[in-house]
């Protein structure tokens, strides 16, 4: 017998059953999508997210280090909130995802995630997710419960991806005739970009018309 221990010897965390994790608050406020750190810290043990996140489930790999608790397919809003979680603190969403929360109507709906991050912060691109690292950090938006890119931003880092000028031209006109932000906010983000001079010759002439 060895001597009498004296106090209380600490008590391990219990797990938390996996099937209990989806009603989490946390992961209940971001969609049913966290990262493998999150569940983690909810006390599930890598191997068992590891596990859990092979076919056939019950979860699925959205992308590295972020899961979906569910197995039917992530909708559009999950894969935007799994951009954020896999680019990490202080991301933003930007370019045409951004605009279509804002409730932009004249672009096409697309696949991809634009993401802003602290410059050298975030990790490569990956699957739907286009990283941008940016010296110019930009101010936190939140459009239907995700953080964006304020509105100019989202717009100027939209044109390069468009691939006419009729497209740049009638993403700007809807931009400044249903007043979603002023003309002079976009001109001050265009003269922030290397594609600034066709930017402001296009918001020139929508201003002309």
């Amino acid at each position: 017998m060895g001597p009498a221990s004296h106090g209380h010897e600490p008590r391990m965390p219990i797990p938390v059953p996996p099937q209990l994790l989806a009603s989490d608050p946390l992961v209940v406020a971001q969609d049913a999508v966290a990262t493998v750190h999150q569940l983690m810290d909810l006390g599930c043990a890598s191997s068992v997210v590891a596990a859990l996140s092979r076919p056939p489930g019950p979860w699925r790999r959205l992308l590295p280090r972020v899961v979906a608790l569910q197995t039917t397919p992530p909708t559009p809003r999950q894969r935007l909130r799994g951009a954020l979680l896999y680019a990490g603190p202080d991301t933003l969403l930007t370019g045409p995802a951004a605009l279509a929360l804002y409730g932009v109507a004249s672009l096409p709906t697309t696949p991809k995630a634009d993401v802003l991050v602290p410059h050298r912060a975030g990790p490569r691109g990956h699957a739907y997710v286009r990283v941008h690292p940016t010296v110019r950090p930009a101010r936190r938006v939140p459009v239907e419960g995700l953080a964006c890119a304020p509105l100019p931003r989202a717009v100027m880092d939209t044109v390069p991806y468009l691939e006419t000028e009729a497209a740049a031209t009638a993403l700007l006109t809807e931009i400044t005739e249903r007043g979603l932000c002023h003309p002079d906010e976009l001109a001050a983000e265009a003269a922030q970009l290397p594609s600034g001079p066709w930017a402001l010759a296009l918001l020139s002439g929508v201003a002309d018309r």
